[in-house]
């Protein structure tokens, strides 16, 4: 019996194909506007390795907004192609954004506010739009935009108090907010599951990487050190988890 691909498997590939090009396109300019928001926190070299998108990060970005996209599909099926292509637009945003909040997190320990403002202002346009995730309503990303932020503020500030320890920083709360503005309120429990558990999981590889180091054969290169020695950044973590509950949604 030969293959046969009805219209609505064309829109879904013409969709997905859109989506993966909106996150590589605009992966360079967001990448461009974060980097300028936090050059003044940052030296020279960090900066260079911040303008640098190396080929694993354009694969990344296209993984994730694939992934993103095929998940939500039966959703868009009652929308036309002009509405999924949109909703494929805003879903190819969303991985450039995680993709991005992901590596500057992971280079310079900081979340640039341009980009968490966006994730917020992309989730709530997609919900004022009515777009996937369906399970969310605009009220839901509102109200989770700002759960988001002030749970997440009052967990650590709460933290600092009996502990004196900086646990996150306002980076850290605005990317939350925007995985609620996206996700809903609702959801943001299974997001901080996840990433707790990704930065539980990455904080114990890193102690133990230290360990062997130090067991084996001593750290002698001080900026080995002094990275072993660096706080987990929590921005990939949050990532990570709002893509496993965006899957759960879809």
């Amino acid at each position: 019996m030969p293959l046969q691909i009805g219209a609505g498997d064309l829109s879904s590939i013409a969709a997905a194909m859109f989506c993966t090009a909106v996150a590589l396109m605009a992966l360079e300019p967001l990448s461009r506007l974060g980097n300028r928001s936090v050059a003044r926190w940052v030296n020279g070299e960090t900066a260079e390795q911040l303008r640098r998108i190396s080929m694993p990060w354009w694969l990344l970005v296209a993984a994730v907004a694939l992934i993103l996209f095929i998940a939500v599909i039966p959703q868009l099926q009652g929308h036309d192609l002009a509405a999924s292509i949109t909703a494929a637009g805003l879903i190819g945003l969303l991985a450039t954004l995680l993709v991005l909040l992901t590596k500057v997190d992971a280079q310079c320990r900081l979340l640039p506010d341009p980009l968490t403002g966006l994730l917020a202002a992309t989730g709530l346009i997609a919900h004022g739009m009515d777009f996937p995730p369906q399970a969310v309503t605009l009220a839901d990303g509102i109200v989770g935009c700002a759960v988001g932020y002030l749970l997440l503020w009052l967990i650590t500030a709460g933290f600092r108090k009996s502990k004196g320890v900086q646990a996150m920083g306002r980076g850290d709360f605005a990317m939350s907010a925007g995985l609620g503005a996206w996700l809903g309120w609702q959801s943001i429990p299974l997001v901080w599951l996840a990433a707790s558990l990704a930065g539980l999981a990455a904080a114990g590889l890193q102690r133990l990487w230290q360990h062997r180091l130090k067991q084996d054969a001593g750290v002698s290169d001080p900026r080995t050190s002094a990275f072993l020695e660096q706080r987990i950044a929590f921005g990939p973590a949050l990532a990570l988890g709002g893509i496993i509950t965006w899957i759960h949604l879809g």
